[in-house]
């Protein structure tokens, strides 16, 4: 008979000890968000953390009366309208809510060359951006609106995994014009795109640095549906940062 793993004989004695139905390994905000889920469903749940603290890269520590976030410095899902709110409609399923301010500029870009605000207010990004690139106006103004063309399918439909096909087709049914949107970009990606549109390097520099601070890679290796996410979200009017810090919102699912 083999014999059994530390990892096993710690599950088995957690599921002797606290009777839960479902263990969820890790408190970050996937792991509370999920685990908030299946609560409001009637299940029992039980949450292991190796650290002090929840949150994962939602976290916090606290210095001398001052809170200090850790890990994402920019989490969306907090809007009031639409599909892509997932934090809000998590925390409304376990009768929660959370205080959020607007935020104004996500990024602030100082480079030797470029000065430049990422406004929450998508007219006035797409001016800043068109008056230091003049000669590529229409360009900026058609790039950036087909990244908004993703954003409001994807606002539209259901989010689960948005560059699996098997999923698009699953929630086809339920919204077949947002869906027919999404599949023409399941191939493509934003460096294509853009350079569909742009030709100046310096601005297609700019696209890729976009694409890395939000995604963590450049503009060929960002998929065109994340676009919608990771270029559209942070100049929409829903973008909030919730009040007292990222720290907040790890609390709130733990008391659920």
């Amino acid at each position: 008979m083999p014999q059994k793993t530390i990892f096993q004989v710690l599950i088995n004695n957690f599921m002797t000890n606290f009777d839960a139905e479902v263990i969820v390994i890790g408190a970050g905000m996937g792991g509370l968000v999920t685990a908030s889920q299946l609560v409001a469903k009637g299940i029992d749940v039980l949450v292991l953390e190796k650290y002090l603290i929840p949150g994962g890269s939602g976290g916090y520590f606290e210095r001398n009366g001052y809170r200090f976030d850790v890990g994402a410095s920019m989490i969306f899902g907090f809007g009031k309208e639409g599909t892509t709110n997932l934090l809000t409609r998590a925390l409304a399923a376990v009768d929660r809510e959370l205080e959020t301010i607007p935020d104004p500029v996500q990024i602030h870009y100082h480079l030797p060359d470029i000065d430049l605000k990422v406004h929450r207010n998508y007219d006035q990004f797409i001016a800043d951006l068109s008056d230091r690139f003049p000669q590529e106006r229409r360009g900026i103004k058609q790039f950036y609106d087909e990244c908004w063309r993703v954003f409001n399918c994807l606002n539209s439909i259901p989010l689960l995994s948005l560059e699996e096909w098997r999923y698009l087709l699953r929630v086809f049914g339920q919204n077949p014009l947002a869906c027919l949107g999404l599949v023409q970009y399941l191939p493509q990606n934003v460096g294509d795109v853009a350079r569909r549109y742009i030709s100046n390097p310096q601005l297609l520099k700019f696209i890729d640095m976009e694409c890395y601070c939000w995604s963590v890679v450049p503009a060929d290796r960002t998929p065109m549906i994340n676009a919608g996410m990771v270029l559209a979200i942070a100049t929409t009017e829903a973008l909030t940062i919730p009040r007292g810090g990222w720290g907040k919102s790890p609390s709130l699912w733990r008391r659920a």
